[in-house]
């Protein structure tokens, strides 16, 4: 992910892969709106859900010590919907090495810029004055050595970078929610084999008409699941297509018990087996029904040990920590690889203007993502290690209070609802301190919300996402204009104001590259001399409603049509200004109302991008400051 950003932003980074190739052990399966939207700013849109997953669905929430996954929920989210702001689903279950293998795609087809190294073994670290140096040993045994003006540790919680280099300089990792987090979980894949009439003739359900996918069906639901059974809390769903047939199911392990003997085929064989025989009754008949294990192909089953920690420090002087070599998250919110993608997004524009630029203060844009991203990853662990708790209840006076509360919550229409969406809660906001790149006081620091839009020159144009108009790759500036109109009738006011604002700013944002969106494309009447040509205006999109994206077609593959989307939310989250001033991480750094507005928000935008930000941390290991070099990413 960073490495595809960079190379979109045309900086030359080199990243050192350990692996031969590409993993086979699908570890994640969730990412949620955030990590597809990065996905589809790399140009990866048409990929994901027709190759590398697909839509959640429901995610519900099991109560009691029933081993039924067909059991009625306590709770059930519905990430289905386009409630989120980013005009995406919530949350797909991906297949990740087929996520690993597209990711590599969109970094290498940049291959001026970025280039992948496999098979590289690092040993060792070390700098100057002026440089950053790794060695590393190639896939054939020769030493190879690579300077660079930084390095980006992203090699895992046990990777090199921060065990082998950064702890011994002070980083080291801390508990960050208010309730401590550290739980040994067994992870297992699979994948299924359909049993047919032909391969399993005894099977019961062909007497009762069951096709072979149906009986999938009925054994592997495609709902996401958290089994709070407080003997043996659980977690399983699908990942990946349907036609994969991949199955996670994941369960904890109790005091006591060692998590390399509860990941043996007869200990899984004990928890997860009963969950896939089912009484005959359900069917009407008097035999239990068992899904065949010949059908069962094991893919991996292992102990993993989960915490809720991030390191105290994100970077010392030129070498950084992304992923999780900076942070490690629980197994109950999705958001492990998500916030690896975030971190990446907001690093990768700030490694772009100290490479790319005479940038005298490289270590105040760092402070500022570190700023940033501890804050969003403060409310992201928070969240997980509360959706943790609710699973792994055990005591029964909460567990019959939690339960009895939830029913009485959702009798209500608008209070089911608000439970439905789960934690989207809107689009991520900073609360500003000093250093962060945006101006608080023009309603920056908000993520910018997407809609979907069509250019007004022509009848026949597509449907698109708004990011796909502002931040399109063959733009140069790496901080963007939108401007937000009404009708085309104010659409030449607009470019004047943005002309008189930003024509003096030094290469910081083009205004020929500013795209325009109306919220309602109305036609002018009267004289014809004041009637704007459109057919010549080419940065120029009106909204789209859900209707319209449907009808399309093209985007809607794969996905469930956008419920609950609002065309009207990036209207309504910026609380009506017309210019805003975004980032290339699909932050904005200001809202403005007018044209006097948008020249202070330039000028400050300048500043961040030409002058030191004055925001350096006091320790001495961060007030080094180097020139341009190359980047380099492992």
């Amino acid at each position: 992910m960073l490495s595809a950003y960079l190379g979109r932003y045309r900086v030359q980074n080199v990243c050192l892969e350990r692996d031969a190739s590409i993993t086979t052990d699908p570890r994640g399966i969730a990412l949620d709106e955030d990590g597809i939207r990065l996905l589809q700013g790399l140009g990866l849109y048409d990929k994901i859900y027709t190759e590398i997953g697909q839509c959640m669905g429901r995610c519900n929430f099991i109560s009691g010590t029933q081993q039924d996954l067909s059991a009625k929920p306590i709770l059930s989210f519905n990430p289905g919907t386009s409630d989120g702001g980013t005009g995406h689903v919530g949350v797909i279950c991906h297949n990740q090495p087929v996520l690993e293998k597209y990711l590599r795609d969109a970094a290498t087809s940049q291959s001026s810029t970025s280039e992948i190294r496999s098979s590289a073994n690092l040993n060792a670290v070390w700098e100057d004055d002026n440089w950053v140096y790794v060695e590393y040993e190639d896939g054939d045994g020769s030493l190879r050595r690579l300077r660079s003006k930084f390095l980006v540790g992203a090699d895992g919680k046990t990777g090199f970078v921060r065990k082998r280099y950064l702890e011994p300089k002070g980083v080291h990792m801390e508990q960050v929610s208010e309730v401590p987090y550290e739980e040994v979980w067994v992870a297992m894949n699979w994948k299924m084999i359909l049993p047919t009439p032909e391969t399993h003739p005894t099977f019961p359900l062909w007497n009762l008409g069951y096709t072979p996918e149906e009986v999938y069906d009925a054994f592997f639901p495609k709902e996401f699941r958290f089994l709070c059974n407080p003997s043996r809390p659980s977690v399983c769903s699908r990942f990946g297509l349907d036609r994969d047939r991949l199955w996670r199911f994941e369960f904890v392990v109790q005091e006591g018990e060692d998590g390399n003997e509860m990941a043996k085929p007869e200990k899984v064989k004990d928890i997860v087996w009963p969950y896939l025989r089912h009484p005959g009754s359900r069917y009407g008949i008097s035999q239990d029904v068992v899904f065949p294990e010949d059908c069962v192909q094991s893919l991996r089953c292992r102990p993993f040990r989960f915490n809720a920690r991030s390191c105290n420090m994100y970077f010392i002087d030129r070498v950084i920590l992304v992923g999780d070599a900076a942070h490690v998250f629980p197994p109950y919110g999705g958001q492990g690889i998500v916030s690896g993608f975030r971190d990446a997004s907001g690093l990768a524009w700030r490694l772009a203007l100290a490479c790319q630029s005479d940038h005298p203060d490289f270590t105040g844009l760092l402070r500022g993502w570190e700023q940033e991203r501890k804050q969003q990853l403060k409310e992201s662990i928070a969240t997980t290690v509360h959706n943790g708790m609710f699973v792994n209840e055990k005591d029964p006076f909460k567990i019959f209070g939690r339960d009895w509360y939830l029913w009485f919550r959702q009798l209500l229409p608008s209070w089911k609802r608000t439970l439905e969406k789960g934690p989207r809660v809107g689009m991520i906001k900073y609360h500003h301190l000093s250093g962060m790149p945006f101006l608080p006081e023009m309603n920056g620091g908000v993520a910018v919300p997407q809609v979907y839009c069509r250019r007004v020159c022509g009848s026949r144009a597509p449907i698109q996402f708004s990011d796909d108009a502002v931040f399109s790759i063959s733009k140069k500036a790496l901080f963007q204009i939108l401007v937000l109109l009404q009708t085309t009738e104010d659409l030449e006011l607009a470019k004047l104001e943005l002309n008189n604002a930003i024509s003096s700013a030094k290469g910081v944002i083009d205004v020929r590259e500013a795209t325009f969106l109306i919220h309602g494309h109305r036609k002018h009447d009267g004289d014809p001399k004041g009637q704007i040509d459109l057919a010549e205006e080419d940065c120029v999109y009106s909204v789209a409603t859900a209707q319209e994206f449907v009808r399309d077609g093209r985007l809607c593959v794969g996905r469930p049509e956008p419920l609950h989307y609002d065309e009207h939310r990036l209207w309504k989250d910026v609380d009506g200004k017309k210019f805003l001033v975004l980032r290339p991480d699909r932050f904005v750094f200001a809202a403005c109302g007018n044209g006097e507005e948008l020249r202070k928000a330039v000028h400050d935008l300048e500043v961040l991008v030409h002058s030191p930000l004055g925001n350096a941390s006091n320790d001495q290991s961060r007030e080094q400051q180097h020139p341009q070099c190359k980047t380099t990413k492992l």
